[in-house]
This record gives C-alpha cells, structure tokens and sequence, in this order.
C-alpha cells in the first residue's frame, strides 16, 4: 500500500512539472528570440511615413512640461504631435501655448464643455485621430516618455518593414504596431515593483500570444501606432461603450494575425511615471475585469492566462508540499521508498524553479526591464490572488462605474 501510494504520488508530480515546465519554458519565448534590431536599418532609399502623435490631457501640466519636449525633439523630421485638453483646470493650456511658440509641429484642442454623457477619454482621442494630417497615428499618454529619441523612426521603419523585429509569420501589413510600456524603475516602492511586474507578466503574455500567429488581445495605450483610414472604417470607438480601456478593445476588436505588428526595438520602448498609490493600481485592475468581459477572440489567450496562473499553485500543492511532507517522514523514521520520494521531489522542484526563473529573467532583460528574481516565485503566486480581488470587486461595484463619465 505504501509503494502503490509513492508511486502515484510521483505520478501526479511528474505530470504536474511537465506541463508547468512548458508553461515556464514559454517565459523565455521573447528572451530567445530578440534579436539586436539597433543593428536592422532600412534600406536608404525607403521612404519613411509621416506621424502624427496623439495625446489626451487632463490636469497633466507637470507631465506635459517634463515629457513634452522629448516627443518633440525627436530624432525624426516628418511629424506632427496633437495635444488635446480635456477640460482641464491647470496650467495645461498655458504650457501648451508656450510650447506652441517654440515647436511649430505643435498643436492642441480641446474637448467641447457641450460633450456629455460619453467618456471624454474616446472622445478626446477620437478628435485627435480625425484631426490628424497624417494616414498614421501614434497614441502616448502625458505621463510617458521615449526610451529614447528614436521612438519615432523606429516605428516608421517598422511600418515599411516589419521584419526589423520579431513577428508572427501571419503578419501580411500591419494596420496597427502594438509597442511595450514599462514603469520608470528608478524608485522601487513595494507598490511599484508589484505594479511593474504584473504590467510585465501580461505584457509578455500578451507579446507571446501574438507571436504565436494570433490576434492581439491586450495593448498598452501608452505605445501604439494606428491607421487613420482603418480607424475610421470600422468606425473608431463607436462601438466601445466602456470609460475605461478604450485602446486596448480599439485594438481587440479590429486586431487579426495579418494585421497586427510587434514594435520591439529597445529604442521605442515607452517609459512611465510610477503608478503611486495603492488605490489607482487597484482601480486599474479593477476596470480591467470589466473590460475583459467585453474582449474578442480571446478564449485561448483566457485559457493559457489561467493556466500560467494555476500552474505554479498546482506545483506548491502537488510537489512541494508532497516534498516537504516527505522530509518530515525521513526526519521520523527513514525509510528507502521515502529517500527515494524526497530526492525525485527534490529534482522536480529544483529544475522547475530553475528554468523558471532563468526564462523570465531572460526576457525581461530582453525588454530593458528588472527580473524581479528575489520576489519572482511570490509575485507569481500573487496574481490569483490580485485577479480574484478585482473581479470580486466588480462584481459589487455599481454598474455606472465604470461607465460614467471618467477622466
């Protein structure tokens, strides 16, 4: 009896870290793939397309003043950069008119005071993207900057070339270049390094997914390159109720293999201020449960997401525990078929958290980011508690929520 016991013991270890190792081994997807694109340059007889940046504003005017200036002097000569106001009560308007005078690839509206019962964010970037001269539009947000002053021109050679990154093979022409955002890490609070992980994790999955030779589900609004013609023909945000996430389902829902692409060049990486409280981190979780029920074509990407977050509980509970247990039994009264236990457990787990850790590590290197090594394995059992929160939150939280007027 006790064998027979050992024996299924190891046998639903062994099936738990198989599977868990390939979940694992796909952490480093990115990190093995990513190539060193600074060395990729187009041809010098390509033509490089005109940019127009757009910017939604409200009460920013601290941003604006820091940030502003490097998307303006960018190291590329075709573009313009649209700020619009929405509503705010600050110094925006001042800052924007000083800048004006000195850049005059600078401009800025507002949002009507007549504009109610619609999220002012959709609005806001709706009047930008219509307003802008050129066929494609970049979308930022006040509180980023570029990693550095070749933003632009790597996402104008991106769009004539996409193969100076990593692609999924489906890619035929891009009507949308999705690029990765992360945290400024030069602070490393408790909340920022929990926020700048999950931002990671999904990013990575999300990178993955779209490699794999599928529709984007998720897109950071703080880097992305849109159509102007494709925006208006499928009918910009119209369809999108939601205050919240607007981007990210604009991207969503007009997002297939063929047409999305992957900005990946280390020089057009996005960097963001630190979220700063606890309550907006938790708010943004929060508004991302709701607008996850209303994602397309996203079941796989749903299941492979459960499966990421499962799989490292199911290897606590299956595997270290077992290992643990097993240790005690030895401590009682060692026994052959126990050693043996303890020392298979002992390889599982140890080659396990291994590859693990060496993958992320990898990848996240890869996209200019911190490993997160030290807290890795304990942030990584924390997001099924972190998403579990948030949809119990919204869950109870009043329908109007998350669709009044927000800014």
């Amino acid at each position: 009896m006790e064998l027979l016991f050992v024996k299924v013991v190891l046998l639903v270890a062994l099936v738990t870290w198989l599977i868990a190792m390939l979940i694992a081994y796909q952490y480093g997807r990115i990190g093995r793939q990513f190539l060193r694109i600074e060395k990729k340059q187009t041809a010098a007889d390509v033509e490089l397309p005109p940019l127009s940046v757009v910017i939604a504003a409200h009460n920013q005017a601290p941003a604006l003043r820091r940030y502003l200036p490097e998307i303006l002097n960018q190291d590329f000569e075709r573009f313009e950069v649209i700020v619009v106001d929405m509503r705010s009560t600050d110094e925006t308007k001042d800052i924007l008119e000083r800048l004006e005078l000195q850049y005059a690839h600078l401009r800025h509206t507002f949002v009507p005071a007549s504009a109610r019962d619609i999220s002012l964010q959709r609005l806001a970037l709706t009047l930008g993207i219509r307003s802008a001269a050129n066929e494609w539009v970049v979308i930022t947000r006040p509180d980023c900057r570029p990693a550095s002053p070749l933003w632009l021109r790597r996402i104008a050679e991106t769009i004539v070339q996409p193969t100076l990154s990593i692609q999924s093979p489906s890619l035929k022409e891009p009507d949308m270049l999705l690029g990765f955002t992360r945290y400024d890490e030069q602070r490393s609070t408790l909340l920022d390094r929990k926020a700048g992980f999950y931002r990671l994790w999904n990013s990575i999955a999300n990178i993955n997914h779209i490699l794999g030779g599928h529709a984007a589900v998720r897109a950071d609004a703080c880097n992305i390159a849109y159509r102007k013609s494709f925006f208006l023909e499928h009918g910009g945000f119209t369809a999108l109720d939601l205050t919240a996430g607007a981007e990210e389902l604009l991207v969503n829902h007009n997002s297939t293999p063929a047409n999305t692409a992957l900005l990946l060049s280390p020089s057009a990486f996005v960097i963001q201020d630190p979220i700063g409280e606890q309550r907006r981190w938790q708010q943004q979780l929060v508004f991302y449960a709701e607008t996850r029920r209303h994602q397309r074509h996203a079941h796989l990407y749903r299941f492979m997401q459960g499966s990421r977050i499962l799989w490292p509980w199911l290897m606590l509970l299956l595997v270290a525990v077992p290992f643990v247990a097993s240790i005690v039994m030895l401590s009682v009264e060692p026994h052959g078929v126990t050693i043996i236990l303890a020392s298979v457990l002992a390889l599982l787990l140890i080659s396990y958290l291994f590859v693990k850790v060496q993958a992320f590590h990898k990848t996240a290197r890869a996209l200019d980011c911190q490993s997160y090594t030290p807290t890795f394995l304990i942030y990584e059992l924390a997001l099924l508690l972190w998403n579990t929160n948030a949809r119990i939150a919204r869950r109870f939280a009043s329908r109007n929520e998350f669709r009044k007027k927000f800014v």
